[in-house]
């Protein structure tokens, strides 16, 4: 079956992700709760992706009063969420390295550059590491398996 919004078709089985901006756009404008609940499953499965980035240019027009100010909030927290995941599963990897190093945070921290206290909180997710903590951690691993440390 096809949904049509103004000149648009859109395929009942794609995914919002495929659609083209013009279905975004008809849709946030000119939609159902349904359609709606479609566009944010697609949002909070793909934070960053096409879906989320269209919603977000419709959105900051500000030419749907209340509903722009719903999906701004729902990619919003979309966006924290998957961050807040991605933090604690770098924070996992880091423990795990140093686990299997059989080191203590206090031992392993000054190896990759900074404190226990700070190792603590990306190992929890408090705080995501950077990518430079993360290479540092790699490096480590590595040159602690192949006995150069």
């Amino acid at each position: 079956m096809t949904t049509t919004f103004r000149n648009v078709d859109i395929d009942e089985g794609s995914e919002p992700d495929d659609w083209p901006f013009e279905a975004v756009l008809a849709v946030v404008e000119r939609g159902s709760l349904a359609d709606w609940r479609r566009l944010a499953s697609a949002i909070r499965a793909s934070p960053w992706g096409p879906c989320a980035r269209a919603v977000e240019d419709v959105a900051g027009w500000g030419e749907n009063s209340g509903l722009d100010v719903v999906f701004l909030a729902l990619i919003a927290t979309a966006r924290h969420e998957a961050d807040a995941e991605a933090g604690r599963a770098y924070g996992e990897r880091i423990r795990r390295v140093r686990q299997a190093l059989g080191m203590s945070q206090r031992e392993f921290a000054p190896l990759i550059g900074t404190s226990a206290q700070r190792l603590s909180s990306y190992e929890t997710g408090k705080v995501a590491p950077s990518v430079a903590v993360l290479g540092r951690v790699e490096r480590v691993a590595a040159n602690t398996r192949s006995g150069t440390r």
